[in-house]
């Protein structure tokens, strides 16, 4: 009896070596790999794969990175162009006023000319043997003087706004021209921008599927953490939120919109870029915060360590990216494409520059 079990039992082994050889084909199929065999090498092993999975998600990271540096580029061109435009639109309003006060000028000018050429001053000699009394002469002499200084006035008032039209013309023809650059400029930045994108891309589609679906679980989980605080109120710091008052408004507004993905130029709450945000956020309290790391760092002082407040703008990668400060050590930024708004302690960063406040 026991003999032949044993020769059941031993009948069971090769069916049950090729249900495990087929389950592991299969398995290895789904994962995205290739079948393992003792010709083709030692399969990947899973500290292997995790190693793998950091080294393109480093990648990726850089390339976010160059990509939010790329942005900053990109969005100081539109600053630029704005404010050139903005000049434009101001010295056309002044160039039409000069215009009008020079014809004015001419037309008055004119008038006098006309006047004088019909009926000319009298000399003061003329004045003089004419009038009946002294008293007489000098108030002639003095209506003679104040239309020789309302003449003269004139002409200076024609020189001046003569003048002022030939300098708001040359100046709107360099702005003209220095706004075609910054639009040449936004554009190339733009194509820099998409280019490194692309790159981003054909990384993710050359990765094994395994890779990708273990890259895309990861930034899946970190979006869901970061939606998850902003939906529940989770304060990843010890401490309260903002309290409204001041700045703190717009630290407590940023905060708002964690979860938001990262849109290189983006400013609204579709998406936001580091600057974007901080210029969204100020808006809403009424201050004009530029979307442009490098005119932050510009515009406004900068804050000594160790005195940092809530709403405060922490600048930086070299300028290249920003962040605001909540208090506790902590700030909210827009890190990089493929990531969302989030709350990252400051000394996750070892790239400060400098803080500012608004």
């Amino acid at each position: 009896m026991k003999g032949s079990e044993f020769v059941q039992q031993d009948n069971h082994i090769p069916r049950v070596r090729r249900l495990v050889a087929s389950i592991l084909v299969g398995g290895a199929l789904v994962a995205g790999v290739g079948v393992p065999s003792v010709t083709s090498g030692a399969p990947a092993t899973v500290r292997e794969k995790k190693a793998e999975v950091k080294r393109l998600q480093a990648k990726l990271e850089a390339i976010g990175h160059r990509v939010g540096v790329a942005a900053e580029r990109y969005n100081g061109a539109r600053w630029k162009l704005g404010n050139i435009r903005a000049d434009i639109t101001k010295n056309e309003k002044v160039l039409d006023k000069a215009i009008a006060d020079l014809r004015i000028s001419q037309r008055i000018l004119g008038e006098r000319m006309a006047a004088l050429y019909r009926r000319p001053d009298a000399t003061l000699m003329e004045v003089l043997v004419s009038s009946g009394s002294l008293t007489e002469a000098v108030d002639q002499v003095d209506a003679i003087q104040r239309a020789g200084t309302e003449d003269a006035r004139v002409v200076g008032n024609m020189r001046t706004f003569r003048d002022r039209t030939m300098r708001v013309r040359a100046q709107l023809v360099k702005d003209r021209e220095s706004a075609k650059v910054e639009v040449r400029n936004a554009e190339a930045e733009k194509a820099k921008i998409e280019a490194i994108l692309a790159e981003r891309k054909q990384i993710l589609q050359n990765a094994r599927a395994d890779l990708r679906a273990a890259i895309a679980e990861e930034a899946a989980r970190q979006r869901s953490a970061a939606l998850a605080a902003a939906s529940s109120g989770y304060k990843p710091f010890n401490g309260p939120l903002p309290d409204g008052a001041g700045n703190a408004e717009a630290a407590r507004i940023a905060m708002q919109y964690q979860g938001v993905p990262y849109v290189w130029g983006g400013a609204s709450p579709s998406g936001f870029d580091c600057s974007g945000l901080a210029s969204y956020a100020y808006a809403q309290i009424g201050k004009s915060v530029p979307h442009y790391t490098y005119a932050i760092w510009s515009a406004f002082p900068q804050v000594p360590a160790g005195q940092y407040q809530a709403g405060d703008l922490v600048m930086l990668n070299g300028l290249g990216h920003m962040g605001i400060y909540i208090g506790n050590g902590m700030m909210v930024h827009a890190p990089r494409t493929g990531d969302v708004v989030r709350v990252v302690p400051m000394s996750s960063r070892s790239d400060l520059v400098g803080v500012v406040r608004p």
